[in-house]
């Protein structure tokens, strides 16, 4: 998993970690729903350790091009948009999750930089 957080919000890091976990959760959720479609790549991914990397994206724009190409791509996906009750404006992109196979998701994030 594969997670891009918009850093034009300057969100704190508690918050930047609380929506990394409604994205690992809302992704997971997808992972199980479309068993029929994801079960290898889910079964993959618990066995081999459950690889979270958390990266930085530019901004809300940048987090909805990157969808594309993983919805191009075929790899499952998760936009997070918050709230609003606490730190940032509700219907703000927060953070972009994705997972797959590792040469499919690096040509979307490889050149991300860690978070």
């Amino acid at each position: 998993m594969v997670f891009v957080v918009n850093s034009e919000l300057n969100m704190g890091i508690g918050k930047s970690a609380a929506q990394v976990g409604h994205a690992s959760i809302a992704l997971y959720r997808i992972l199980l729903r479309e068993q029929s479609t994801f079960a290898e790549m889910l079964f993959n991914w618990e066995d081999s350790g459950e690889t979270k990397i958390v990266v930085s994206g530019e901004n809300a724009q940048h987090l909805t091009v990157l969808q594309e190409k993983a919805l191009s791509l075929g790899l499952p996906q998760y936009l997070v948009r918050d709230a609003g009750k606490t730190q940032i404006p509700s219907g703000s992109v927060t953070v972009l999750v994705m997972m797959g196979l590792t040469s499919k998701v690096d040509t979307i994030t490889g050149d991300l930089k860690l978070l």
